[in-house]
């Protein structure tokens, strides 16, 4: 539950649904001189804030708004219980008002902003996505936001687009060998969003379970959510690696996007599997990524080829 207090003292109330996507919407008192937001959660899904409650968001009035001349003075967006005392509240009419964004308050703690998010453009997300991470801890998600207008007339919307956690599926793929071959042989890999079926992909060893030739493809099926890009990585990634080391792989791995792929056909030479030793367990990670206003959320299929 949220509140707001409206120019007339009175409280507000509105309902909170989820986390990845989150508006927060003004509500101004035609008997008063300024408007104020309220918070609501929309659009539910698994989110990087899972861990914990929304309890507020901060940021900081520009020094053209009227009655903050200091540029630094604080404001505060409260999702639970009443409104705070520096509750965000902006003069009816006060265009010339520039609001800057900086955290995410949650039961866990603060999750600030890097760089912090100035609302300057009417309905328009930043270019680029900003980094939020509790003090002292690795980037926990990226998150990116907007307001619906800088003229202040009437309610106004701010809002606050972040990143899932990554998800992950795991699965052994097992080689069967003859005297100098293998084949590997695979169901399909469940995923949230995407599944991927090694058939026919194939492989062949020598005596020493050395890969010497590769063929065929890993044939990925797209699911209720899709991405635009994609990577292998040579090497696992889990549910413990954080986002910025999936990012570091994926840059490393060379993309490429889905699109360009022949019906969602991953080659077999794209694994790197040639001199691979299958007796060591040999992993590799599919990366498949989805990107909206900057803010990227990734899918991790972890395969594992053993003889």
């Amino acid at each position: 539950m949220s509140f707001i207090p409206s120019v007339c003292g009175k409280l507000r109330h509105s309902a909170a649904y989820s986390i990845t996507g989150l508006a927060l919407v003004s509500s101004g008192c035609s008997a008063g001189a300024d408007v104020g937001p309220r918070m609501e959660l929309i659009n539910h899904t698994q989110s990087a804030l899972s861990a914990g409650s929304i309890l507020s968001l901060t940021g900081t009035y520009g020094a053209t708004c009227d009655g903050h001349a200091t540029g630094t003075d604080p404001w505060t967006a409260s999702m639970i219980g009443g409104p705070a005392a520096d509750e965000l509240s902006v003069r009816l009419n006060d265009s010339n008002c520039v609001l800057t964004f900086n955290n995410v308050v949650t039961a866990d703690g603060t999750f600030i902003g890097a760089p912090p998010i100035v609302l300057d453009t009417a309905d328009t997300y930043e270019p680029s996505a900003s980094a939020f991470a509790l003090a002292g801890d690795p980037l926990n998600f990226y998150g990116n936001a907007k307001i619906s207008s800088l003229l202040f007339a009437s309610d106004f919307t701010i809002t606050l687009l972040v990143s899932d956690t990554p998800a992950v599926t795991e699965g052994t793929k097992t080689a069967t060998t003859a005297t100098v071959s293998a084949i590997v042989v695979a169901g399909t890999v469940p995923a949230p969003n995407y599944t991927v079926l090694f058939t026919p992909f194939e492989l062949e060893v020598d005596v020493d379970n050395i890969v010497r030739l590769v063929s065929g493809y890993a044939q990925l099926s797209a699911g209720s959510v899709t991405g635009l890009d994609y990577a292998v990585y040579q090497g696992a990634l889990t549910v413990d690696s954080t986002v910025s080391e999936i990012e570091t792989a994926f840059a490393a791995s060379t993309p490429a996007t889905l699109s360009s792929l022949t019906t969602l056909q991953v080659p077999a030479t794209g694994f790197g599997l040639i001199a691979a030793d299958l007796d060591n367990s040999t992993q590799r990670t599919i990366i498949i990524r989805n990107e909206d206003e900057g803010v990227s959320s990734y899918q991790l299929l972890l395969i594992t080829f053993i003889p």
